[in-house]
């Protein structure tokens, strides 16, 4: 005899594949057919059909299945609690396997326990002096959290832009698994994904009456990426402050070339920056500012990964300054693309100083030093401070250097020591 079950869960959670989104529901088993225990009898003989055969029966015997009437009433006893229980745990469940997270509240703490694999951070400073940090990430039900830090109040909240957007009229659409990349600028805070056909979509925050909003410029002009392509973006400032800036965002075609997108022409006539030839399919990306002759930061740089051999790969840097022009190979012989190879750019010393990091398949960060005219090599960062053994699963860095790691679920804050190069000290969770 089999009991009805249910094997119900989540989408996205079983037979997740970053680049497949069509995987399906899992269904639960059809009871209508159940009609309730069973007693199988050993033995040839069976009790009466009878009722009022079987109360004379057991009246007679004083004796149930063998058994004095008393153990027989404990032993049915014990079946159904048994039941009860069985059905009450199978309701819960249930229950909250469906349960949806409310808007704008912390993420249930079942879910710290899921691996986060991609990861973007961006901070800007609003009118007062006060900063703002912002890191994103994708949950386990493909939601899109904010985690937002407020110099002022020194504390981190939890927003699901997910939740947020569901009552309106544009409901974010996103990939499972979708690349993010996020900037800020002119006081906004940007984030940049894609929906389920590989479109380039965004979200921005309205600070002005402190609402996200979507960013239907860019769903207007449908820009397509390469199925498994990453994203990557930045705010661009003018030489002249009085004219503003403008946001970039880079990606990867249909047809393998790196494009760089423009909200400055709306987005339309993208500019290739990299030949399709030039890079690898699925290419790690990060864009930032850069210096230009002048002491202005209008110029800017991409980092991208071209193949080497059939099992390594280099980061390659390509600078826009009028125009996008190759200029050289960074961290070399390192592993070929994959959803774990990842690349991330921190800015110091207003501007005069770079470095380029790639986090590894195996969990460790290898880094390329610019400064005082010379290059230094950092094979391994050193992270002192906080969890023991870490191997990070996404890292992202903000404008203004700050690192972020995920490792085990949880995410990690990191600040440039200054010291020592190649270490970066911890100072704090921020999540969960």
């Amino acid at each position: 005899m089999s009991l009805p079950y249910s094997n119900l869960e989540v989408r996205g959670v079983e037979n997740y594949n970053v680049y497949d989104n069509n995987g399906g529901f899992k269904e639960a088993v059809d009871q209508s057919d159940y009609s309730g225990l069973q007693v199988i009898y050993h033995g040839s003989e069976r009790l009466p059909d009878d009722p009022s055969a079987i109360c004379e029966a057991t009246t007679r015997t004083k004796r149930i299945c063998g058994l004095s009437r008393r153990v027989s009433y404990l032993v049915l006893v014990i079946i159904l609690f048994v039941i009860i229980g069985a059905i009450a745990g199978g309701v819960a469940g249930g229950l909250s396997s469906t349960h949806d997270d409310p808007a704008g509240a912390d993420i249930p703490s079942q879910e710290s326990n899921a691996n986060i694999l991609r990861l973007t951070s961006s901070n800007r400073t609003d009118s007062k002096g006060y900063t703002h940090r912002t890191v994103f990430f994708q949950d386990p039900h493909n939601a899109i959290i904010a985690r937002i830090w407020d110099s002022q109040n020194k504390t981190w909240t939890a927003s699901n832009l997910t939740e947020i957007m569901r009552g309106s009229t544009t409901p974010l659409n996103t990939l499972p698994g979708t690349p993010l990349a996020s900037a800020s600028g002119n006081n906004e805070t940007r984030l940049y994904f894609l929906d389920p056909d590989n479109h380039i979509s965004g979200i921005y925050l309205d600070t002005a009456g402190m609402v996200w909003k979507y960013d239907s410029s860019l769903s207007d002009q449908q820009i397509q990426t390469l199925q498994g392509s990453q994203l990557a973006a930045m705010w661009q400032r003018y030489s002249d402050e009085s004219c503003g800036g403008n946001w970039i965002v880079a990606y990867q075609t249909p047809a393998g070339d790196i494009n760089v997108a423009n909200s400055s022409t709306h987005w339309d006539s993208p500019a290739v920056a990299v030949d399709g030839q030039a890079v690898a399919l699925n290419s790690s990306l990060c864009l930032a500012p850069k210096l230009d002759t002048e002491g202005g930061v209008d110029w800017a740089m991409l980092i991208s990964e071209a193949i080497s051999s059939k099992s390594t790969s280099d980061m390659q840097k390509t600078t826009y300054s009028g125009e996008w022009v190759p200029d050289g190979l960074r961290i070399t012989d390192i592993p070929l693309p994959s959803p774990k190879l990842q690349f991330a750019i921190a800015l110091m010393e207003n501007f005069t100083q770079t470095m380029q990091l790639a986090l590894l398949p195996n969990g460790t960060v290898t880094a390329m030093w610019w400064g005082n005219h010379q290059y230094q090599t950092i094979p391994s960062m050193n992270f002192r401070g906080g969890p023991a053994g870490v191997n990070f699963t996404a890292i992202a860095v903000s404008e203004d250097a700050v690192l972020y790691d995920a490792f085990d679920g949880q995410i990690l804050e990191y600040k440039p020591y200054d010291n020592e190069l190649s270490s970066f000290v911890y100072s704090g969770t921020v999540y969960p």
